[in-house]
């Protein structure tokens, strides 16, 4: 295996977050460190540069014996150096609650709000989820991807590496796999990891307003499987809330997918709670995502065993609602991410250094609890753990490079302000300030 210069060594870096190997807790950075870059992955990690030894070169065993060569290599510049002066490394973000493909605009309903409309009375009055619908349905394939990539591209830069996309916003078996078709596209276009949520279970379309165990038996027993056998679907979710679908129908879908063999999130507890996180557990679910409104008898089914709690509190600011309590849930042992919720209608932001802060000052994390629920518990959550989430060898090589003395309660002290010097994806220098 000879030296090749698409591979990169990036040295002097300050101090590296998120590294998670077993003998260097997560709240002990490497000091003095390097990455070894190469086709897209991390292929080491270590620390000093003189007389430089391999930390972890797991994934490429071959490297293990020939370090030296490799090491020669290195000085005799066969592979690209990059010089960080000191500066900080973190792993990319993770998101693992999208909607992100959609067509139109909603921020009207901000004023309707602002002005004491709820949630449910804006959507009885034509808005909501039913007016982005009817945009998706009408508006091209071709304008819904350039629609759509202009938000990926906007993540991308704020240090976005990997992300789920729901559907949910068709509503029809046609307008759903054009959605998902989308969310394909983006992958593929922008080389990021998509995992494709099938979210047929939103609400209730206008043709099934008064026919929801119809509608929720087409969308289970024949689009679900329609979708999946196009190749077009890697996960299903429900919004499971009063006045939309219950937890009898969340079971439903759950037996439906794991005859297909695809994992299950679903929307619990965002207004109401009506015995979702009860059947989440029960179930065995991926995730459970929101968790606004606790129930007492909702906590007694938490702890490590239970599905991961994925929080929106970019959700709560624009809603105005409170915020996920993840703080004590990781307290009970439970696995706790942070997603956007980046929707039209209440969570149009994405912003995920916003999220950060908002997770530390309203859900009760500490600055490195909220990195970890950002980066590798956001990617358990999609069970991309074993792609993206770390720095460690074997993992996508995607990282962002940040000032130094650099460390997470920077981020909420700056009120999210404190950004990315430069993103660096799979191993290559994609923005930079």
């Amino acid at each position: 295996m000879q030296p090749n210069q698409s591979w990169h060594w990036i040295t002097s870096i300050g101090s590296l977050w998120g590294h998670g190997l077993p003998e260097h807790p997560l709240d002990q950075p490497l000091s003095d460190a390097w990455l070894l870059v190469g086709e897209g992955q991390i292929k080491g990690v270590g620390t000093g540069v003189e007389g430089a030894q391999p930390v972890l070169l797991s994934a490429v065993p071959e490297l293990d014996a020939r370090w030296a060569d490799w090491r020669q290599a290195m000085v005799d510049h066969q592979v690209q150096q990059t010089d960080l002066n000191g500066r900080s490394v973190m792993p990319s973000f993770c998101d693992p609650h999208t909607h992100l493909v959609w067509a139109g605009d909603r921020s009207s309903e901000l004023v309707a709000r602002l002005g004491g409309s709820t949630y449910a009375q804006i959507a009885e009055a034509g808005g909501g989820i039913l007016s982005t619908v009817s945009k998706v349905r009408s508006l091209p394939e071709e304008a819904l991807l350039e629609q759509s990539e202009g938000r990926l591209l906007r993540l991308m830069k704020q240090g976005v590496a990997c992300l789920e996309i729901k559907s949910g916003y068709g509503l029809s078996l046609e307008a759903e796999a054009k959605c998902l078709r989308v969310a394909r596209q983006l992958s593929q276009r922008n080389g990021v990891r998509v995992v494709t949520t099938f979210l047929g279970l939103h609400a209730l379309p206008p043709e099934y307003r008064h026919q929801k165990n119809e509608y929720v038996h087409t969308v289970v027993q024949d689009w679900l499987p329609r979708l999946y056998d196009q190749g077009l679907v890697d996960a299903v979710d429900i919004f499971c809330e009063q006045g939309y679908f219950g937890v009898d129908d969340l079971e439903a879908l759950a037996l439906a997918a794991d005859r297909l063999g695809l994992p299950v999130k679903a929307h619990v507890n965002q207004f109401h709670s009506i015995g979702g996180v009860e059947m989440a557990c029960r179930l065995g679910l991926a995730s459970m995502d929101h968790l606004e409104t606790m129930g007492d008898q909702d906590w007694a089914f938490l702890g490590p065993r239970a599905p991961v709690a994925v929080g929106l509190p970019l959700c709560s600011l624009y809603l105005d609602l409170p915020y996920a309590p993840l703080g004590a849930m990781l307290a009970r042992g439970q696995r706790v991410a942070l997603g956007s919720d980046l929707n039209p209608g209440s969570a149009p932001s994405g912003n995920p250094w916003l999220n950060w802060c908002l997770g530390v000052l309203r859900c009760g994390l500490s600055p490195l609890q909220g990195l970890e629920a950002m980066t590798s518990q956001a990617a358990y959550a999609m069970g991309l753990e074993a792609h993206c989430g770390r720095l460690q060898a074997g993992l996508d090589a995607h990282f962002l490079v940040l000032p130094p003395s650099w460390n997470p309660a920077m981020v909420v002290g700056g009120m999210g302000s404190v950004a990315a010097e430069e993103i660096w994806f799979a191993g290559h220098r994609f923005f930079a300030y």
